[in-house]
């Protein structure tokens, strides 16, 4: 499993390089589109792991 930081970080990453992608080769290019969709993953992956951490902490409480 990743680490959240290591997630956030690569989050951003992906973001930066759409959003390249997206001004260079247009928001319906394959390459763009295809960032959109790790860039997603990714979020869901962030997403899941929150989720996750708050109802542990909901438990233990």
């Amino acid at each position: 499993m990743l680490m959240n930081g290591t997630i956030v970080a690569q989050i951003e990453v992906v973001r930066w390089k759409m959003i390249e992608s997206g001004i260079r080769f247009g928001l319906s290019s394959p390459t763009t589109i295809q960032l959109s969709k790790e860039l997603d993953a990714l979020i869901n992956i962030h997403q899941r792991n929150d989720s996750k951490k708050t109802t542990h902490s909901k438990i233990i409480q």
